[in-house]
């Protein structure tokens, strides 16, 4: 007898966020951002705290208007945030790895041992219309990709100030 488990019905946004290519994409936007404030490739490690960030609509909403504000005094305001990014990223890192792999294989993202850099996006489909989340996923990645940039800190203290490790 075979018994099949449900599977859960997702609406077409959400299964286009949830999207390994559309994913990708998110960290093409955020290498991208991160390149050009610092001229380097992004740490792969930084492309795990992309997705949890980006793709959860609080932390979008909550994100100042610029990358000159400091990400720690921005973390230590908005601690609901943090409660469960952790669990968050761990959630997500099936989806992170996925989408890393797509974006390499499909040159969307370029990398060397430890880095990512942004690489060739091609041009979207005639009917694929953008919903206001996926634009705003979209900006919030690389934003994200800049403040990472931007920061002051070393790789390991900025993921013990979002409070994960690698």
């Amino acid at each position: 007898m075979n018994i099949r488990t449900p599977q859960p019905v997702l609406d077409s946004e959400t299964s286009t966020l949830f999207n390994p290519a559309f994913c990708a994409v998110l960290i093409n936007k955020a290498s991208a951002g991160y390149e050009e404030k610092t001229d380097r490739a992004m740490p792969i490690t930084f492309a795990f705290l992309i997705l949890p960030s980006a793709l959860h609509k609080p932390t979008r909403d909550a994100l100042p208007s610029t990358t000159a504000s400091s990400m720690w005094g921005w973390l230590r305001g908005n601690p609901v945030l943090l409660m469960d990014f952790a669990e968050r990223v761990r959630a997500l890192q099936p989806l992170s790895a996925a989408a890393i792999t797509y974006g390499l294989q499909h040159t969307v993202l370029t990398g060397s041992l430890g880095f990512l850099k942004a690489g060739s996006l091609r041009r979207r489909p005639r009917t694929l219309h953008p919903t206001g989340d996926w634009l705003e996923c979209l900006k919030a990645a690389e934003f994200f990709g800049r403040w990472f940039g931007v920061s002051d800190t070393d790789e390991a203290t900025t993921l013990a100030n979002w409070g994960v490790r690698p």
